[in-house]
């Protein structure tokens, strides 16, 4: 058997990011996000699977619009 036999349907359920809140971080985050950073950097083995997905959503939203760039 083959480990990817379905990776035909399994093609077809792209991830998508979950908006969980609004594009500006509320102080709450904001805090949450700086401990979730320091908790990574500083042993990343102890970081559930769930808390680095939370530290990546909060990252992407902390950016969000940061890169965009004017049109000429």
């Amino acid at each position: 058997m083959y480990w990817n036999a379905n990776i035909g349907t399994h093609r077809k359920n792209t991830m998508t990011l979950a908006k969980t809140g609004t594009a500006n971080l509320t102080t709450e985050e904001w805090n949450e996000l700086i401990a979730l950073k320091e908790a990574i950097s500083y042993a990343p083995q102890t970081v559930s699977a769930e808390k680095m997905e939370k530290f990546v959503e909060l990252m992407v939203r902390s950016l969000e619009g940061k890169g965009d760039c004017t049109p000429r």
